[in-house]
């Protein structure tokens, strides 16, 4: 085992095992991120960890994407001569798994871009606004 040394200290942001090539995640990658989690929290069976983002009832599975605590529009359909945007999906459980990498294909694709684009304003709105009550707490002055 080699000696510490304070050269042996990296920013974790700068070693690739580390960071998502040294930048945040793309809203692209969380939608994606948060599909694979599902994958694996389904294959987890009752041993999953986090919260779980499908419900299974008897063979079926009924599922959202979220990304930023907000449910993607994953179609749109006509119910009773309405347009319907659909958040949640259900599909035979013997299939869940194809239909989230049919999902994830499509996020791939750019097919809900504008979604993520919309989603991505909001989250840094959220931040900046998140930031000035901080900095307002900070400084002592109410928000």
């Amino acid at each position: 085992m080699t000696k510490f040394s304070p050269s042996m200290l990296v920013p974790s942001q700068l070693a690739p095992e580390f960071s998502k090539q040294g930048a945040a995640r793309t809203v692209r990658q969380v939608a994606l991120d948060n599909i694979n989690k599902m994958k694996e929290q389904f294959k987890a069976g009752d041993a999953a960890e986090g919260k779980v983002n499908f419900k299974i009832a008897a063979d079926k599975v009924a599922f959202t994407i979220r990304v930023s605590n907000t449910a993607l529009t994953l179609e749109q359909t006509k119910i009773q001569d309405r347009d319907v945007e659909v958040k949640e999906m259900t599909v035979p459980k013997a299939n869940f798994i194809e239909a989230l990498d049919y999902y994830a294909d499509r996020i791939k694709g750019g097919e809900y871009d504008a979604q993520l684009v919309t989603l991505t304003e909001k989250k840094e709105q959220r931040t900046s606004k998140l930031k000035l009550t901080r900095a307002a707490k900070k400084d002592g002055k109410p928000s």
